[in-house]
């Protein structure tokens, strides 16, 4: 007996669409997120400064981002916005982020800091030619 061979007839081959991404539903969703983390990271800036104890007084106002902000802790370590930085260099720190006599600094001392270091702190401002300080309370 010979092998039989079988021949198998392929029929003509029918048209499948490939599959595609729809792409507007992702457009939607990837700027729903953009929004949401947008305004979740400026809900949690509250202030440039560090969180320190802040004295209370029956007056307190808010402040422009724009200003400087100068954090005295209460171990006496000093802030320049948020980078860390001595009494000897803060006048070069403030005249290096263009700080001029326009230009509030919001002082942002705790309370418990020494009162010498917050004068010292003025002092090396005055010598970078700030005259607009403020200081930073919690409202009572």
């Amino acid at each position: 007996m010979s092998a039989m061979k079988k021949r198998v007839r392929i029929m003509g081959r029918r048209h499948v669409d490939e599959p595609e991404i729809i792409v507007i539903p992702m457009i939607d969703v990837m700027m729903f997120l953009l929004f949401f983390f947008m305004v979740a990271s400026l809900a949690m800036v509250v202030q440039s400064g560090l969180p320190v104890n802040l004295p209370k007084a029956d007056k307190s106002t808010q402040h422009s981002s724009q200003n400087v902000t100068v954090t005295i802790t209460a171990q006496g370590k000093i802030y320049l916005n948020t980078a860390p930085t001595t009494l000897d260099k803060l006048a070069a720190g403030l005249t290096a982020l263009h700080v001029t006599s326009d230009n509030l600094v919001i002082v942002n001392a705790d309370q418990s800091a020494s009162y010498g270091l917050v004068v010292g702190v003025i002092g090396e401002a005055g010598k970078a030619g700030i005259v607009r300080f403020t200081f930073a309370t919690e409202k009572t």
